[in-house]
């Protein structure tokens, strides 16, 4: 189980956006009729389908067209860079090329060229499938609407246009005109059933269980993350219990057919320890790394900041997880929380990713989402997550052997406290049997770690 990315393009206003609104479900993305609504740049829209993940990825138009705004060979390029950098990382998946229900014309046989020959240069194995819009003067149903694609197949052929599949489909809601109950559901039905049947498998199939360390600042949002991803209140929601840095939770649920095990772990809540607590977050650690231990090592580190400025104690929380614990060896994702007063919560990373970059921020994924129960982004803010997740369930795990882990990660909070002279031998071996009960053999190579 894999998130799979599917790239959704054609012309400028033939309804692109609209399509995505309605494989979504809802009206995440602005359509060309909206007030500044013709895309101009390619946006990502996380969905679930049948208990799958998916990426749709909404692109500027191609050959200009009646609204367009982006110059063709902008957008080709866009179209270009998107589907290489997504092969060197988990795929494209398929191509939806979107065109309107008309007589077939030179500019949808261009728009169709361009596709195949970018596909062909990019991304070869790809499938391109075909939905056409606009079609509900033909028939007021979706089932009466695939008689376009009867009366226009060899056409096609003819044109040189051969697709994997395709639905024939409007993206009107069932109140406009002319009114008819139930037509968008249906139609809705049919782009879904195109995309399960026409997207490529992911590209490894095995199912590896995901073990997740969930890390931020007390109150940033992590147990109300927890109840979004597992659809029930599992996590306390409260500020009034005080952790110390390192301490940790574990939960276990699933994802399709995927097991997670997550750890919601407590990072630093100022830049600095102080000596308190740096002692309870070596007793912490040792109880955090022998859990990870014996359940295989770790497969993801998912960051959860909120989406406001960039803190020194947001830096030291990832130089502590990322850089330390996980070596740089462990995949870290962001999760930017409380952005339900977003118009679109995706909006916020390309506001703010290269921001994030020059603070030394850099992640492998994100998801943007609210934890705001009942609020109209909750459903979306639980298909991004699931989405990320999605993306790290072949991966492997990192391990180490765990006297050597917990000495790197206790030499590694040693670089977040001022005063260093109580951290070395007999102290630290003091420290390590009596408070954190190790034997004395291992509080001693644990401590020669430190030196």
């Amino acid at each position: 189980m894999s998130t799979r990315n599917i790239i959704i393009t054609g012309e400028s206003g033939v309804g692109k956006s609209s399509l995505v609104n309605l494989i979504l479900g809802e009206a995440r993305a602005l359509a060309s009729n909206d007030a500044g609504g013709v895309t101009l740049d390619m946006t990502r829209h996380p969905a679930t389908i049948c208990g799958h993940g998916y990426y749709l990825w909404d692109t500027p138009g191609l050959n200009e067209g009646t609204y367009g705004n982006v110059p063709s060979r902008q957008a080709e390029e866009i179209l270009r860079n998107l589907l290489t950098q997504l092969e060197k990382a988990h795929g494209a998946h398929l191509v939806i090329l979107c065109f309107r229900g008309t007589k077939i014309t030179k500019v949808m046989q261009q728009t169709y060229m361009v596709i195949k020959g970018i596909c062909a240069k990019v991304s070869s194995h790809v499938p391109v499938a075909a939905v056409i819009t606009e079609l509900e003067k033909m028939a007021p149903r979706q089932d009466g609407m695939e008689n376009w694609w009867k009366d226009n197949q060899s056409t096609l052929t003819n044109h040189g246009m051969k697709f994997a599949g395709h639905a024939c489909i409007t993206t009107l809601t069932d109140e406009c005109h002319p009114p008819t109950p139930g037509r968008y559901r249906e139609c809705q039905m049919a782009v879904h059933a195109l995309i399960l049947r026409c997207s490529l498998p992911p590209r490894s199939t095995s199912r590896q269980d995901i073990n997740a360390i969930l890390f931020g600042e007390t109150g940033v949002g992590k147990s109300s993350l927890i109840n979004l991803i597992t659809g029930r209140e599992v996590a306390a929601i409260s500020a009034d219990v005080p952790r110390c840095t390192m301490d940790s939770k574990e939960y276990t649920f699933d994802i399709g057919s995927a097991k997670v095990q997550m750890w919601d772990t407590v990072g630093l809540n100022e830049p600095e320890l102080g000596l308190t607590g740096y002692l309870d977050a070596v007793e912490k650690t040792i109880q955090l790394i022998k859990s990870l231990n014996a359940a295989g090592g770790v497969s993801l580190l998912l960051f959860c900041i909120r989406g406001n400025r960039v803190t020194a104690t947001m830096q030291s929380n990832y130089r502590l997880f990322y850089e330390i614990l996980g070596r740089k060896e462990v995949p870290v994702a962001l999760v930017i929380t409380h952005l339900e007063h977003e118009q679109h919560m995706e909006d916020w990373w390309p506001r703010n990713e290269k921001l994030l970059e020059r603070y030394g921020i850099v992640s492998a994924g994100h998801a943007c989402v609210t934890g705001v129960v009942d609020h109209p982004k909750y459903p979306q803010s639980r298909d991004a997550i699931y989405a990320l997740l999605m993306q790290y369930d072949e991966r492997g795990k990192f391990t180490m052997p765990p006297e050597a882990w917990i000495g790197r990660l206790i030499k590694g909070l040693t670089t977040f406290v001022s005063d260093k002279t109580f951290l070395k031998g007999r102290d630290m071996v003091r420290v390590l049997t009596k408070r954190c009960h190790l034997n004395t053999d291992v509080a001693q190579r644990v401590a020669a770690c430190l030196e």
